[in-house]
């Protein structure tokens, strides 16, 4: 990978079972067995992470951009699985639509939705 690139992410959250489950079946995120206190994932893309007990939520702190489908979707199953919205969809830079939300640990996730591309 060429030096700049993100190349692990880690997030804290207080219930290891409750993360996976809210990201598995919002976003499709894989999880694989992790170090004791924490629990790995990889995303579509190739991008890896963990989740790890111990810290604490950051929903003022970073935040995560995820790309997705049908947003509307995704948010309805988001509030679902137990996560809370912020802000409603609505427009964001460069025509794309955004949502704010805060997964069910705490921690505050932007979904992302733009026709035929990625984010700029």
């Amino acid at each position: 990978m060429p030096p700049g690139c993100l190349v692990h992410l880690r997030l804290a959250v207080r219930d290891l079972d409750r993360a996976a489950r809210f990201y598995e079946r919002c976003f499709g995120w894989q999880f694989t067995a992790g170090q004791p206190g924490g629990l790995d994932f990889l995303l579509p893309g190739g991008l890896r992470g963990s989740f790890w007990l111990g810290g604490e939520p950051s929903s003022a702190g970073a935040e995560l951009y995820v790309e997705v489908v049908a947003i509307e979707g995704v948010v309805r199953r988001a509030l679902e699985l137990g996560g809370s919205r912020i802000a409603r969809v609505g427009p964001g830079p460069g025509g794309v639509r955004v949502a704010q939300l805060l997964d069910p640990e705490g921690n505050r996730i932007c979904v992302w939705e733009q026709g035929g591309g990625g984010l700029p």
